[in-house]
């Protein structure tokens, strides 16, 4: 294969290696190896720029900049080639010194920001600079606008590749995948992870105005601190349509690079004989070429990035473009125009013509937009000097990328099939260049996969793919049909599961013509298309168009065949549709076809053309691939013309629990450090979790995988956990061998023919696990029962019945009761361990040193190999369906908790558990797909696993979600109405379509019961504490009160006896650009004391939304009231909509139950409306006068018990009556009526004499009414004597009246109850017609999903808090727990479908943590810590942020306030006392200290990213100390840290510090957690231990920053390596307020808690106390601890 054109080389001059990033010289100056000169990338000198260098600021020269850009590359390259000869070697290679003072460069210029101070501001400015807004005044779309400027600029911009290529280097770095040197061996030390993050230099709003480049918003303390609103002035510099440009001209150079320096794939064999320079030159392209690769992926998964001042200045921008491409760029990010324009309708120029022609003819739309395209072409290549014809630049960005992915994986495929030829005298040896061509295949194909998940790209990638016959061809390659060897497999799994799923997703059920996608995606639409696009193409009818243009196709097949070779086809020609569509018997059949026929069938099919090119046709593709022509053309007619299970089919007959494979398969199932230990070169095979998705099932399915996948890595880690401390062991010949080799060993100890007697014994115990079978009474440990056939329609059997035999003899009391606890539907693992496959490896390395100077090796959960270690053999997952004991006694009948006797006792020590297999499994294993042993695999397991019930419910959430795809779209839009479905899913150009302003919602409203409308008046309830906060919500509108309107300020009120509530309606003139509101109160009842919160502006704005019809999104900072919000909204909703249900959601338990506890303390909500649902309702506590408990039993007793004390008030009615007499009674003296008797008993006695009494009231005059009250039929019930009747008022009749009807109104409610017997049937009811407010988590909700919908629970109104921490497919299946109203209808038509749903409230912080992932490969490969929450911000759905405070300080609240837009302070953080006051004993409110080495030592890892400082813990334990030896309650205090292995260090220390013989003993913080675990609580006073000496961490990620810094109320300590963090780029608006204060504790003396100084007084310097190390501390805390001990003693 003739080989591409390596990278030339350019001369470094002095200045290049000794200039930093500002001009001056760095410490860690990165130069060339000493063992070969760097080849550089050519780049003109600084007199070739002179006409760009005019656009940079101030002094910053292009020159400048091109030398910071050649060192930055420098250094990247600098790891590829060989060390030089004074490098020794352990186990792997170590770095030259060099090579690590050029990573600690690269650290640097990523630390100091050299991206957003010196890279980006010069495509920036080059925007800024270009006259290309005048000649593109017809500019539709910002795409259109963007490739312009590329095309007019290009020429000027040669000084671009290395500052792009330097760019595209440092922005990879943040997103984790090249942290070496100086960060080497940390995973988080890359930043937050997020793509998105990793291109926020785009966005984020700098001041290019100084000299420097500074970040905008760095507090000077001297000077006084800024407005935080500064940020968006200066963002006003810089428009939107000048970062769209900016970034456009960075896609132009990446382009250029591209073009001028292909991926060089060249073989080891020709290689070889090639010189060293040239591998080196191979080597150093693909590198480059893979992070380019790896910077277009990031930028596609940020292509909604969105600049948070939503506001451009248009000052620069001439009218032509403002309003139309603001108003575009605002909908669909800043960098999507440029980036869908690269894989836009130009793409169609790459693919043959007469494929093209084709296509175009059947789609109308794509024939107008390609036309469109082709005029615009023409035009621009006649504006050529000269006249010159050129190709658009962009066209050859995917086909060339797609080229490079052939030659790789036929030069992979070549070297899998004849290994490797290692030529050990050669500096760059083969096998590091096929390991690079390895990465680079794998990122190709997993931006391929990107592009075809994406609305935006899909459309014409797909088309061009398919006209390639891109999986056709990897799929016949050598590296795909090699023999799967050991070796091979592990090379080179991955990439042939990237091949499946680039399969999967070219078939997947979409839209398949341009005019389908166009409703989906706006990529290609026009601004007015944008605004108005909501349709949403439906599962159902995606499914059934799929199957017709399967159809179509095999139509036309045979139809061409008829025509054309009608006697060798005939077979073909006369078969049914049906069977042409299935590729088996359709191979079968062109097996008998002529080479010759079957290229001429194809070729008419437009599939092959081989035509168009030279060197491109399919004797020369099959040629290269290895395979002959005739399987090419068989592969590629059954790919276009076969049909395929639909994925709910394929979902359907799927394992619900992981296998052996599964759960030890690197690629699908990683570790969580795997992406970063691969340094990102290399994919992992997950799905991605986008922010749009491609239909409904795609979304779906993308979540089924992830959640299987993550829940597998959880499983797997307890099954290692197990076997581990089972210690399995050979018996064999009477010795016991424990299988591990201690020594190095490697080979298995007995091969698989030796003694099949041989037994694997277990010699250890775990508390999860326990060996199968009794050996005393000789009980197999696990007997198949039954097998169910198939249902119809199915291929597996319907059920798979076995039972397994626990012996619990060996077992202590509390680990036997434990065991009983599992109950039915519990999850079990089944594992085989044998002993006699276990090899007695050691685990693999893992590269990083330890303390002890020894390698790491991987931990035994993240293992791979750990199956060959320990021999295990095969894993099974089962449901516990019955549990009895040895009397045969059922112990997990769910009734026995409620008998009198409650559960009996066990008998006996052995458990029989009936358990039902995975039936898709056993299907899998019996037709050898699974197990190699078939069926006999269930004779080979002897280890039970359980695990703990909250990480056990991953088969219910899966279940739910596969049902969900086998019921398709159609029972989605039943649950889910028409107007949230696209939002949800990001489709349609308009993100506000789901707002409660929007035309849409507006229509809703007006066509829907049970809504009101925007425009009408709203129910507030007690929201308004008086006329005066009445007025304060709606400033600048003109207000009306009960008809009079009121002027200038309105006073407050503080009788509480004339509060009122309000319906208010706002009416909105948008032409005169006014307000007005209308407010009507109404009485405010005096039975409860109601709202008593001061509502701000914005927090009645989110009740508005939240009462109104649509979607509302509440983003809640730190402090600003979140929960309340929710609250109110719950009650007004319950007053407002009588007939309406609310289900409450939240992540957690505990703010679930702060919820519901808040509704219940409120006194206007009946108790009895209210239901709580899940484990965590036992820990429900009221703080109201109730005594009952909100659960669904606590339900049914408190039902129970109120039924009783209203039959008794009935009985002595009766008696009162004359109806009944006491002896009537029964034995025990209960009533003797029921619900029933006393509904007979209100009609005939009670209502007659009600009737009676009004009816003379009605009959009298006022003088008569006095002898009228004689009469009145219940004075003795209610104990009225006579005299006492003529002082008796007519309202005071007509309430006691009243009060005796609702008796009866409430029992009738209560029959149901009575009527039903069964526990069961009395909670379904409950949760079906009485509760009105339900609470449950999102779990639960998962969980219980299928039976909600079985009993037919129907809501109108969703609240969920804690949006932001809940997994995107978390907050989606709430929304789909009840059936359509429709549902009943005979017709399954969607049009018919309508959803009950009228109110969506989601309230939520994406600024704060996301959901938690245990696995960070998931969370950052493939973004599933996503939230749903987070994704709707990132869309551009409208959001109502809050903006006032209530918990900290204000100068702590400074801290995290510059990430919100407008975050003030309530009143009381300035009123209120304890805020006044400042912290005893300590002299600043908030305080970074540095901590250096203790004992010689920072940070330390004790066991692989374990993370502890023991100068830190020590010094937070012994503040802690101080603080509580001068009155501080401990309970005010809580100690965090961003490490788990910093806080069971701080527990260590501070068990030692204040235990058993201190003076301080039992004294504790509130807690010590980590900073994840802390979010959502709160103290007065935290003391934070930031841990890490080397580099940032985690705590890069801003998110974990917010949280950190926003738990405390009065104080904030930090604890750290101040040099580290502070010059942490992303950090520094934070780190700069820290910094303007003393880096030493200061502390005052002789102060004691509580002090009167007030904040901001000056402390004497007498009283002032500086506290240089832990030491000083030390020794102050030790006397302080004398004189509390003699004081205790007094």
């Amino acid at each position: 294969m003739a080989k591409r054109k390596a990278a030339t080389k350019s001369k470094d001059t002095a200045a290049d290696r000794s200039s930093g990033g500002d001009g001056s010289t760095t410490a860690a100056t990165a130069v060339e190896p000493k063992a070969k000169a760097a080849k550089r990338i050519s780049s003109p000198t600084a007199a070739d720029n002179d006409n760009t260098a005019s656009t940079i600021v101030n002094d910053t020269t292009t020159a400048t900049i091109v030398s910071l850009a050649q060192q930055v590359i420098s250094a990247f390259q600098s790891k590829y080639y060989s060390p030089t000869a004074t490098t020794t070697t352990s186990s792997s290679t170590t770095m030259t010194k060099q090579v690590h003072n050029n990573y600690r460069f690269l650290d640097e210029c990523d630390n100091n920001g050299t991206m957003e101070r010196k890279l980006w501001p010069w495509f920036l400015h080059c925007a800024s600079s270009s006259n290309n807004f005048t000649t593109t005044t017809t500019t539709a779309t910002t795409a259109t606008t963007a490739n312009t400027m590329g095309e007019a600029g290009g020429e000027s911009l040669a000084a671009g590749e290395e500052i792009a290529l330097a760019l595209v280097i440092l922005s990879n770095r943040r997103n984790g995948g090249s942290g070496s040197g100086s960060g080497g061996g940390d995973a988080f030390s890359s930043g937050g992870g997020s793509s998105e993050y990793q291109l926020s230099f785009v966005v984020d709003d700098y001041d290019y105005s100084n000299n420097n480049n500074n970040v905008v918003d760095h507090h000077d303390a001297a000077a006084g601190e800024k407005d935080a609103t500064s940020s968006d002035k200066n963002a006003g510099s810089i428009t939107l349509q000048q970062r769209t440009l900016a970034f456009a001209i960075l896609l132009k150079q990446l382009l250029k690079y591209q073009k001028l320096h292909p991926t060089t794939t060249t073989t080891t064999s020709s290689s070889s004989s090639s010189g060293n320079e040239e591998k080196e030159g191979d080597d150093v392209s693909i590198a480059i070429q893979m992070e380019v690769i790896k910077f277009y992926i990031a930028a596609y998964s940020s292509m909604e990035l969105r600049c948070r001042s939503t506001t451009p200045t248009t000052t620069s921008v001439p009218p032509p473009l403002q309003g139309t491409v603001t108003t575009i760029i605002q909908q669909r990010g800043v960098i999507e125009g440029p980036l869908t324009d690269l894989v836009g309708i130009r793409l169609w120029d790459a693919i043959f013509a007469r494929k093209r022609h084709l296509e175009l003819k059947r789609d109308g739309l794509l024939r107008k937009r390609y036309g469109l395209f082709e005029t615009k072409k023409k035009r621009t290549n006649n504006n050529k000097e000269g006249g010159e014809k050129k190709e658009v630049a962009n066209v050859g960005f995917l086909p060339g990328m797609v080229d490079g992915l052939l030659d790789a994986i036929v030069t992979l495929g070549n070297a899998a099939a004849g290994g490797e030829d290692d030529e050990t005298s050669s500096e760059m040896k083969p096998h590091q260049l096929l390991l690079l061509l390895r990465g680079y295949a794998s990122k190709v194909l997993e931006l391929l996969l990107d592009l075809m998940s994406y609305p935006q790209t899909r459309t014409h990638v797909a088309s061009y793919l398919s006209s390639r016959n891109l999986v056709v061809q990897l799929r016949e390659s050598k590296l795909y049909t090699q023999k799967k060897t050991r070796d091979v497999e592990e090379r080179f799994v991955l990439i042939r599961q990237q091949v499946d799923m680039l399969l999967d997703s070219e078939r997947m059920e979409v839209a398949t013509s341009l005019s389908d996608a166009t409703s989906i995606a706006g990529g290609d639409k026009t601004a007015a298309a944008l605004a108005t696009t909501t349709s949403l193409p439906h599962e159902d009818s995606i499914s059934s168009s799929s199957r017709r243009i399967v159809h179509r196709r095999a139509h036309i097949l045979q139809k061409l065949l008829h025509r054309h070779h009608e006697t060798e086809t005939s077979e073909v020609i006369y078969a049914g549709v049906g069977r042409v569509c299935d590729s088996n018997w359709l191979r079968s059949k062109v097996d008998l076809w002529s080479e010759n026929t079957l290229y001429d069938v194809c070729y008419r099919l437009r599939l092959v053309d081989d035509d168009e090119e030279e060197g491109e046709n399919t004797e020369f593709i099959a040629q290269r691939l290895g395979c002959t022509r005739r399987k090419l053309l068989t592969s590629i007619l059954l790919y276009h013309h076969s049909s395929r299970l639909s994925d709910a089919t394929v979902l359907s007959s799927a394992p619900l629990y992981p296998t052996e494979s599964l759960l030890w398969d690197a690629h699908s199932v990683p570790s969580s450090n795997t992406y970063y230990s691969q340094q990102g070169n290399e994919s992992l095979c997950l799905p991605k979790l986008n922010a749009r998705f491609l239909s409904p099932g795609d979304y779906l399915l993308r979540n089924f995988r992830l959640f299987f996948l993550e829940s597998a890595y959880d499983i797997r880690g307890d099954i290692v956990d197990v076997v581990k401390r089972m210690r399995p062991a050979l018996k064999q010949d009477g010795y016991v061998h424990d299988g591990m080799d201690y020594y190095g060993g490697s080979q298995s100890l007995v091969d698989d023919d030796d003694d099949v007697g041989s037994k694997t014994e277990f010699h250890g115990w775990a508390r999860m696990g326990l060996e199968l079978g009794s050996k005393k009474r000789d009980k197999p440990g696990l007997r198949l029962i039954r097998v169910d056939p198939p249902r119809l329609g199915e291929r597996v059997p319907s059920q798979v019945i076995a039972e397994l035999v626990l012996d619990l003899h060996h077992c202590a009391t509390s680990l036997v009761k434990e065991w009983d606890e599992v109950g039915e539907f519990d999850n079990l693992f089944l594992v085989c361990v044998d002993a006699r496959h276990m090899t007695g490896e050691a685990a693999p390395l893992t590269g990083v040193i330890g303390k002890d100077g020894e390698e790491r090796r991987v931990p035994d959960e993240e293992d791979c190999t750990f199956p060959r270690r320990y021999g295990v053999r095969a894993v099974r997952g089962c449901m516990v369906l019955e549990v009895r004991d040895e009397a045969g006694v059922v112990l997990s009948d769910p009734s026995l908790a409620y008998d009198a006797g409650g559960r009996p006792e066990p008998k006996g020590k052995l458990r029989y558990l009936r358990v039902a297999l995975d039936p898709a499994q056993y299907a899998a294993d019996a037709t050898g797909c699974g197990s190699r042993l078939g069926i006999d695999v269930y004779d080979t397991f002897n280890l039970v696993v359980r695990r703990s019930g909250r990480e056990n419910n991953f088969k219910a959430v899966l279940e739910t979600i596969r049902g969900l795809m086998k019921g398709g779209a159609n029972s989605m839009y039943r649950s889910i109405p028409s107007w949230l479905m696209p939002v949800l899913l990001g489709y349609g150009g308009d993100p506000t379509m789901a707002s409660f302003r929007s035309p849409k919602m507006r229509q809703f409203a007006s066509e829907t019961t049970g809504v009101t409308s925007p425009d009408a008046a709203l129910d507030y309830g007690d929201t308004f504490l008086d006329e005066s906060h009445l007025a304060e919500s709606f400033t600048g509108c003109e207000l009306t009160i009960d008809g009079m309107s009121t002027e200038g300020a309105v006073p407050k009120s503080d009788e509480s006896s004339n509060r009122k509530k309000y319906k208010v309606m706002v009416d909105e003139n948008k032409l005169q650009n006014t307000t007005k509101v209308i407010a009507t109160s109404y009485p405010f009842p005096p039975s409860y004391a109601g709202n008593d919160i001061r509502f701000t502006p914005v927090q009645v704005n989110a009740i508005r939304s939240g009462l109104s019809p649509g979607l509302t999104t509440i983003i809640g900072p730190p402090g600003t009231g979140k929960t309340d919000v929710a609250v109110q909204i719950i009650a007004n909703l319950y007053h407002s909509f009588p007939t309406q249900r609310t289900v409450i959601v939240t992540h957690s338990n505990a703010a679930l139950n702060d919820i519901f506890d808040k509704v219940m303390s409120r006194g206007d909500v009946d108790e009895r409306h209210m239901l709580r649902l899940g484990s965590g309702e036992r820990s429900l506590t009221s703080t109201s006068s109730s005594s009952h408990d909100f659960t669904k039993t606590g339900r049914v007793a408190h039902i129970l018990s109120r039924r009783g004390v209203l039959l008794e008030k009935v009985q002595q009615l009766s008696e009162s009556l004359g109806v009944s007499g006491k002896l009537e009674r029964g034995a025990d003296g209960a009533p003797s009526y029921t619900c029933e008797t006393s509904e007979y008993f209100y009609f005939h006695h009670v209502k007659k004499q009600i009737d009676a009494f009004q009816a003379e009231l009605e009959r009298s005059d006022d003088h008569q009414r006095a002898n009228t009250m004689d009469a009145f039929p219940f004075k003795v019930y209610f104990s009225i004597s006579d005299d006492a009747s003529a002082s008796l008022t007519v309202e005071e009749a007509r309430g006691k009246i009243v009060e005796v009807k609702a008796i009866f109104e409430e029992l009738a409610e209560y029959r149901p109850i009575e009527l039903l017997r069964s526990q069961r049937q009395r909670t379904d009811y409950l949760l079906t017609k009485q509760a009105r407010i339900v609470a449950m988590t999102c779990t639960h909700a998962a969980i219980a999903r299928s039976h909600l919908v079985e009993v037919g629970f129907l809501y109108d109104n969703v609240i969920m808090e804690e949006a932001g921490q809940m997994l995107d497919v978390e907050t989606f299946i709430p929304l789909l727990l009840q059936r359509g109203e429709s549902d009943d209808a005979s017709s399954d038509s969607v049009s018919t479908a309508h959803s009950r749903l009228k109110r969506v409230c989601l309230i939520g912080d994406h600024n704060q943590l996301p959901p938690v992932v245990k696995n960070q490969s998931f969370s950052r490969y493939s973004r599933y810590d996503q939230s749903l929450f987070a994704r709707l911000v990132r869309l551009g759905v409208p959001s109502i942020e809050l903006n006032k405070q209530g918990r900290a300080r204000q100068e702590i609240a400074k801290l995290y306030s510059w990430r919100y837009d407008d975050l003030g302070d309530l009143d009381h953080i300035s009123e209120r006392e304890v805020f006044k006051r400042a912290n005893a004993g300590l002299a600043k409110t908030f305080q970074m200290i540095n901590v250096e080495d203790f004992e010689g030592r920072g940070e330390s890892t004790p066991t692989a990213y374990y993370y502890q400082n023991v100068g830190e813990a020590e010094y937070a334990i012994a503040l802690f100390q101080y603080m509580v030896l001068i009155g501080y309650p401990p309970s005010k205090i809580s100690i965090l840290t961003t490490y788990n292995g910093q806080k069971d260090l701080l527990i260590d220390i501070l068990s030692q510090r204040c235990g058993d013989g201190t003076p301080l003993a039992g004294i504790t913080p509130a807690a010590v957690s980590t900073v994840d675990q802390y979010q959502g609580q709160q103290n007065d006073y935290i003391i934070l231990s930031l841990v890490r000496t080397k580099t940032v961490g985690h705590l890069r990620d801003i998110r974990r920053l917010v949280v950190a810094v926003s738990r405390a109320r009065l104080g904030l300590y930090v604890f750290c390596r101040q040099s580290v963090f502070c010059n942490c780029h992303e950090l520094r608006r934070t780190m700069d307020r820290f910094s303007a204060k003393s880096s030493k504790l200061q502390l005052v003396k002789g102060e004691q808690f509580p002090t009167e100084r007030l904040v901001g007084d000056d402390v004497p310097e007498s009283s002032l106390l500086e506290v240089n190390d832990v030491t000083d501390l030390g020794a102050l805390v030790h006397s302080l601890q004398l004189d509390y001990a003699a004081n205790s003693q007094l």
